[in-house]
C-alpha cells in the first residue's frame, strides 16, 4: 500500500464531512466507523473500508481519529483492536476534543511502540470543513503535524503549532469551548430579555454586532441557526455539555478556580436533563424563551 494513503476513524459530524473533503481532493483515504451507513456514504465517495481501528493502522501510516469523547478514544487508540496494534502505523492525530489528561495518556502508550502522536483539535463546526476554513490548533510531534498537513490543508486554513508537548492543545481547545458554551447561554438571555422589550431579534443582532458584545455566537450561531428557527449549527447538546465538564475536571486538577464556568456547565447540565441530550445546542435559546413566557409563534409573528 502506499505510503502517501491516510487512515481514518470516527465517521460522525465532524468525521465524514473532513474525509469527504480529503478524498475529493484525490487523496486515498483507508477508514473505519461503527456506522455501517456512515461506512457506505463515504466509500461511495471514494474512500476505502476496512474492518476494524486496527485495520486502518495496517492500511496507513498516518491515522486520525475524530471521535465523540475520551472513553471513546481510549478505546478506540488503545483498545484490543486499537489503532495501536497496526503494523503500519507511524503517526497517530487526535482531532477530537477529549482534554489534556486523555491527550497524554494516548500519546504515552504511542510512544512506547514508536508511534508519533499530534492531539490536533479543530475549531469552526462542520460548516468550517465544508468550507474548508477549519483553524487546527495542535501540540505534540511537529513531524507528525508536517506529515499530516496534505490532510489538514483540503478543510483547515488556520494552523496554531504550540510546541512538542502533547495536551497543550487540548487546553485551547477547552478555552475555546467554554467561551463559546457560555456565549450560548448569555446571548440566549439577552434575545430573551430584548423580545420580551418588544425588540425585534434582528434589531437585536444588528446592534450587539456593530458593537462592544459581539462574539461568534451573536454574528453567526444565532443570526443563522436561531433567529431562523432552524436549530441547526449541528452541535449536540450532549457534546457541548462534555465539552464543559471537562473544562471543569481539567481545571481543578490545575487548581485554577471557575466561578462563572461552574454556573455555565449546570446550565447545560440541566439542558441534558430536559432531554436535549442529542437537539442541537443551538435550541438552549428556545428553552430561555420558553422560561420568559415567549413562544417561537409570537417572535414570528411579532418579525
Amino acid at each position: 500500500m502506499s505510503n502517501d494513503a491516510y487512515g481514518f476513524v470516527g465517521l460522525g459530524a465532524m468525521g465524514f464531512p473532513m474525509v469527504s473533503k480529503a478524498v475529493e481532493a484525490g487523496l486515498s483515504v483507508f477508514v473505519f466507523d461503527t456506522s455501517s451507513a456512515a461506512l457506505e456514504a463515504v466509500v461511495a465517495r471514494g474512500a476505502k473500508r476496512v474492518g476494524s481501528a486496527a485495520a486502518v493502522a495496517d492500511a496507513a501510516e498516518t491515522v486520525f481519529v475524530s471521535l465523540p469523547d475520551a472513553s471513546i478514544v481510549e478505546a478506540v487508540a488503545l483498545g484490543e483492536t486499537g489503532i495501536i496494534h497496526g503494523s503500519r502505523i507511524k503517526h497517530y492525530i487526535d482531532l477530537s476534543t477529549t482534554g489534556p489528561t486523555m491527550a497524554r495518556t494516548v500519546a504515552d502508550a504511542m510512544t512506547r511502540k514508536g508511534i508519533s502522536t499530534l492531539d490536533a483539535p479543530v475549531s469552526g463546526g462542520p460548516i468550517g470543513v465544508r468550507n474548508g476554513s477549519l483553524a487546527v490548533m495542535a501540540s505534540g510531534s511537529e513531524a507528525t503535524l508536517e506529515k499530516a498537513k496534505a490532510f489538514l490543508t483540503t478543510f483547515a486554513t488556520t494552523f496554531v503549532y504550540l510546541g512538542p508537548e502533547v495536551g497543550k492543545a487540548q487546553v485551547l481547545k477547552l478555552a475555546n469551548n467554554l467561551l463559546t458554551a457560555t456565549n450560548m447561554v448569555i446571548v440566549g438571555e439577552a434575545l430573551a430579555f430584548a423580545e420580551k422589550g418588544g425588540v425585534a431579534p434582528e434589531d437585536l443582532f444588528r446592534i450587539i454586532n456593530a458593537g462592544s458584545g459581539r462574539s461568534w455566537v451573536s454574528e453567526v450561531a444565532y443570526p443563522k441557526h436561531v433567529v431562523t428557527r432552524q436549530y441547526d449549527q449541528n452541535f449536540r447538546t450532549e457534546l457541548m455539555h462534555k465539552d464543559v465538564t471537562l473544562c471543569m475536571q481539567e481545571a481543578e486538577r490545575m487548581g485554577v478556580p471557575m466561578w462563572l464556568g461552574s454556573n455555565v456547565r449546570q446550565f447545560w447540565q440541566f439542558a441534558m436533563t430536559q432531554g436535549m441530550a442529542s437537539e442541537d445546542c443551538s435550541r438552549i435559546a428556545a428553552l430561555i424563551e420558553g422560561w420568559a413566557g415567549i413562544s417561537e409563534d409570537i417572535v414570528e409573528t411579532a418579525a
